[in-house]
């Protein structure tokens, strides 16, 4: 039957090599902790470095703020000395009116003494060379001959004044337009430097300024990075603790697997003990004495889908067998082989055929175990398992969340199965339980 293992002689490398089987498959941490452990870590790895890399861009982003402050000063000066420059300006124009002012009142002044010297070098000329004296030289007067002679000389003083007060003038014309041309010069090219070097300064204002911009930008999205990552950090550290709890609810779903791998053990030990105590008292019989076990009913219609938010413990007498088929021995009766007594059912099945989970919840073992065969056992929650052994094929892997009605196995003969169909047991807190008190038959 289910736990007939055909050769006596494997009956304690059975047990032995079960209980190593399972320690050693329950020693070992589920993949994927491991693995999110290992991306956790890495996490806090890219964090430490994105810390230093903003740390780094920190200091470079001093750096150009200083920089760009540095700029913004000299534009500021620069400012100052255009503002200084055009007041100065302003200033030197006021002087320059007045310079032009002087100059017109000079050039006044030739344009009279040209005049004046003009007239008399016209008289001059027409009544020759001593045209202007002769008329004083013709009086026979000598006293006023010398009143003559004194008048001539003080107009000659008179004439030469005039001509070094037109030279005067000419010479201080000269000066201011060489001051005001010169005064000129000079604001036009301080004008043009400070304009050339305010230019440069505003585009090296402008260059820093879009250097701390992108640095900045830079530090946003590293700030943004590393709070993801915390965040990220945060959302692996709780999952690794719900993997690891998990993990350790599935070791004790396997424990429980292997106390009843090993009451199988036993069982198939028992059995072996009989069946020799048997040929000991000298059966005439060339075969073992074998018996059929009772039908207790047949299964027409397979699990399917549950309610979803609703608990194991309330869809009991709600569910359905997981396959078709008869339905054979009955829970806590002595099984016909003898020895033991059923711990849960067997369901004789066509080979292939889709085994269904009769509720949703976790895989938690899914592999070959001794006596059992290819072995699914699903995690309800609240300390309710259920198991499905002697399969041909496992359709799910552990840590696979499932529905109910979901096809999890195929039906087979594995683990030592004399026939085809389905192991069912319903486990509450490891302590099998009468599967016909949670399960309809129909």
């Amino acid at each position: 039957m289910i736990v007939r293992l055909g050769l006596r002689s494997l009956v304690p490398a059975l047990a032995v090599a079960l209980l190593l089987g399972a320690s050693a498959t329950w020693a070992r941490e589920p993949a994927e902790v491991v693995q999110k452990r290992s991306d956790l870590e890495e996490v806090k790895r890219r964090i430490a470095d994105l810390r230093k890399e903003i740390a780094d861009t920190e200091e470079t982003r001093s750096g150009a703020a200083a920089e760009l402050a540095a700029a913004e000063r000299a534009v500021s000066q620069a400012q100052r000395r255009l503002r200084a420059l055009a007041t100065e300006r302003a200033t030197t124009e006021k002087s320059l009116a007045i310079l032009e002012a002087e100059q017109e009142a000079v050039e006044a002044r030739i344009a009279g003494r040209q005049e004046e010297l003009g007239e008399w070098l016209r008289r001059h000329y027409v009544h020759g060379a001593g045209g202007g004296v002769a008329p004083f030289l013709a009086s026979r007067d000598a006293n006023q001959f010398a009143r003559d002679a004194h008048y001539l000389e003080h107009l000659g003083r008179a004439r030469l004044a005039l001509i070094e007060s037109l030279r005067g003038d000419l010479r201080q014309k000269a000066e201011l337009g060489e001051s005001i041309a010169g005064r000129r010069d000079r604001l036009v090219a301080l004008e043009a430097q400070q304009r050339a070097q305010h230019a440069t300064l505003e585009s090296m204002q402008a260059r820093r300024k879009q250097a701390l911009d992108g640095i900045s930008r830079q530090l946003l999205t590293q700030r943004k990075e590393e709070e993801t990552l915390r965040q990220d950090q945060q959302r692996l550290g709780r999952l690794v603790e719900v993997l690891a709890r998990r993990a350790a609810e599935r070791e004790a779903a396997r424990a429980a697997a292997a106390a009843a791998a090993r009451e199988a053990a036993a069982r198939a030990a028992a059995r072996a003990a009989a069946e020799k105590r048997a040929d000991a008292a000298g059966a005439a019989r060339s075969t073992p004495r074998s018996r059929s076990e009772a039908v207790v009913g047949e299964v027409r219609q397979a699990a399917e889908a549950t309610p979803t938010g609703v608990s194991f413990a309330q869809l009991r007498g709600k569910m359905r067998f997981p396959v078709r088929g008869e339905l054979v021995g009955r829970f806590g009766a002595p099984r016909a082989e003898g020895g033991t007594t059923w711990r849960g059912v067997f369901i004789r099945a066509s080979g292939g055929a889709e085994v269904r989970a009769v509720a949703a919840g976790e895989i938690v073992f899914s592999d070959w175990l001794r006596g059992y065969g290819n072995l699914v056992i699903v995690d309800h929650g609240s300390d309710y398992l259920s198991i499905y052994g002697n399969n041909d094929a496992l359709l799910k892997e552990l840590g696979d969340v499932i529905a109910g009605g979901d096809p999890i196995a195929s039906v087979g003969a594995s683990g030592g199965a004399s026939e085809s169909g389905l192991y069912f047991e319903i486990r509450y807190r490891g302590q099998p339980v009468d599967p016909l008190q949670w399960v309809r038959l129909n």
